[in-house]
């Protein structure tokens, strides 16, 4: 969000998000003075609802809407057009994909001691496994890199044994913050670049 002209700041910005990605946004808009209109789905769960108002100010509003990420992210999309509101997006945007990567960094620097031999990265729309991914290697390419996906909503495995962007048809809700029906055009370039492989779970596991 810093890297908006003031233009930008200025009208405000958007963001769809059930996870971690909204509270960041909902901070970054306090410390800016700027803004924000955060957009959940209706199940988002209220401890995470609370800490997105918790980590935003005045100018930061929650609107709860849709059955899922992906009817929020309409909603959003329609403020973006009509309200002229600048979208950051949680996932299929370069500057967030990279900001997520600083996660491998963290990874690698505690594990400086003693070999890794893979990193597992929980996936969503791909931002995160997208990120850790790129930036692992091209420091340590023989550590290997997986995205782990709930078995009811494997976007970016089912998009990978395509060999392009497939949409869901439908996704679970147990894994609130990673039920994506699209991942992001982006992330799937870098995912199909540098992931090593995808395994999904069951909400037992």
């Amino acid at each position: 969000m810093a890297s908006l002209p003031p233009s930008s700041i200025s009208r405000g910005v958007v963001a769809c998000s059930a996870g971690n990605h909204a509270q960041g946004v909902a901070l970054s808009a306090k410390r800016l003075g700027c803004r924000a209109v955060i957009c959940m789905p209706l199940a988002t769960p209220s401890i995470k609802v609370n800490a997105v108002r918790a980590h935003g100010g005045e100018t930061v509003e929650v609107r709860l809407f849709g059955n899922n990420y992906d009817e929020a992210a309409g909603e959003a999309k329609r403020l973006e057009r009509e309200d002229g509101l600048a979208m950051i997006h949680p996932f299929d945007d370069e500057h967030v994909i990279a900001g997520q990567g600083t996660i491998g960094l963290e990874i690698l620097k505690k594990c400086v001691s003693h070999p890794v031999d893979a990193i597992f990265v929980c996936c969503g729309g791909g931002g995160m496994l997208a990120g850790i991914a790129t930036y692992v290697k091209q420091v340590r390419p023989n550590v290997q890199v997986f995205g782990v996906e709930a078995a009811d909503a494997a976007g970016m495995t089912a998009s990978l044994a395509a060999g392009e962007v497939v949409t869901l048809p439908s996704v679970g809700l147990f894994a609130d913050g990673a039920a994506v029906k699209t991942i992001g055009s982006e992330t799937f370039r870098l995912c199909q670049k540098y992931v090593d492989g995808m395994v999904t779970v069951d909400t037992d596991q």
